[in-house]
């Protein structure tokens, strides 16, 4: 088990503070007199400043900012909710009816192989030779 102690020795704080400039510069100052009310008038800012601290809550949460989004997310929470549909969807209801393909599919597809082929045009690497034939046949 290693001792919690390193094993090279602590640096000298008290030497180094006597070499700083900020220390030197400290030492220089002349000190200021204090008026003689100072320690009072502190304490009173100190409790003042306590007291808009507690008092804050409800000066945000009544202030017109806060209230405005609120109101706002509430307006839009009910526009939606009156724009939705109100009467639900049969669950019991079965689908009977397959779909049909009908010519709509075909001219769908008609124009499909139309378009492909219109770009085969413009770029004859875009299809392979048995793929243009199969479109066209």
């Amino acid at each position: 088990m290693k001792p919690n102690q390193p094993t090279h020795p602590l640096p000298d704080f008290d030497a180094d503070l006597e070499d700083d400039v900020v220390w030197n510069l400290l030492d220089d100052a002349t000190p200021t007199e204090l008026p003689p009310r100072f320690v009072n008038e502190t304490l009173r800012r100190i409790r003042l400043e306590e007291d808009i601290q507690k008092s804050r809550w409800w000066k945000v949460v009544f202030a017109p900012k806060p209230l405005i989004g609120a109101a706002g997310a509430a307006l839009a929470t009910i526009a939606i909710v009156i724009s939705l549909p109100s009467d639900p969807a049969p669950s019991n209801r079965t689908i009977s009816e397959t779909p049909q393909i009908n010519e709509d599919f075909d001219q769908l597809e008609d124009s499909f192989a139309t378009e492909l082929l219109s770009g085969a045009a413009e770029d004859p690497t875009l299809l392979s030779d048995e793929e243009i034939i199969a479109l066209l046949y």
